[in-house]
């Protein structure tokens, strides 16, 4: 038996907030795509399982699929999570799903409540990082704070209203929410990273 030693020297949060990625130009094509999709509820759930409860979640999604007008926003977010992915979470993954173009208005105070964005089915792949593109800036908006419990503490969550074109990450299993939005609109892109289900 050879001699033990710490595996890692170092404590990954495996959270972070990613600036300055998307530029306001970029951030305006990925908005153009809005007329290439039609909206529809956010359901909680995944697949055919899922079911509407605007108590849990009150949102209007529409995704966005790897096309000729889609590639570069693609190729760009891949090569920003393999950097990520080595800074601060060091999972096997493979690749991500389609984009989740998520909106909440203020109209009828949207919002997303605590939940993980983690199944109990025995798939063998699975999420593994949560990623969140901010369409719109912290002045376009009230409310809408992202909050991420990072360590186990509810009473002490993560919270962060990211700028436009910054990209919040996070572990999938961490419990998250987007608080009601109070005025204006909050738009942003949610992708998440699959992996093998062993870490």
């Amino acid at each position: 038996m050879p001699f033990k030693v710490q595996k890692y020297n170092r404590r990954l949060e495996q959270y972070c907030v990613a600036n300055n990625i998307f530029t306001e130009e970029e951030v305006d094509k990925i908005i153009d795509l809005e007329d290439l999709q039609k909206f529809q509820k956010g359901r909680i759930g995944t697949g055919t399982q899922g079911s509407e409860d605007k108590k849990a979640r009150d949102s209007e999604i529409m995704w966005l699929n790897h096309d000729q007008n889609s590639d570069w926003l693609f190729q760009k977010f891949g090569a920003l999570i393999s950097q990520v992915n080595y800074d601060h979470f060091m999972y096997d993954i493979d690749g991500f799903e389609n984009f989740q173009y998520t909106v909440y208005k203020s109209k009828q105070k949207q919002h997303y409540d605590w939940h993980v964005d983690v199944d109990n089915t025995s798939a063998n792949y699975v999420r593994k990082i949560s990623a969140s593109i901010l369409l719109t800036g912290p002045d376009e908006y009230e409310g809408g704070e992202l909050e991420i419990v990072p360590h186990g503490s509810v009473n002490k969550p993560f919270v962060t209203k990211p700028k436009k074109g910054e990209v919040v990450l996070f572990s999938s299993f961490m419990p998250h929410r987007v608080l009601p939005v109070t005025s204006g609109i909050r738009k942003s892109l949610v992708c998440w990273v699959m992996g093998p289900r062993t870490f």
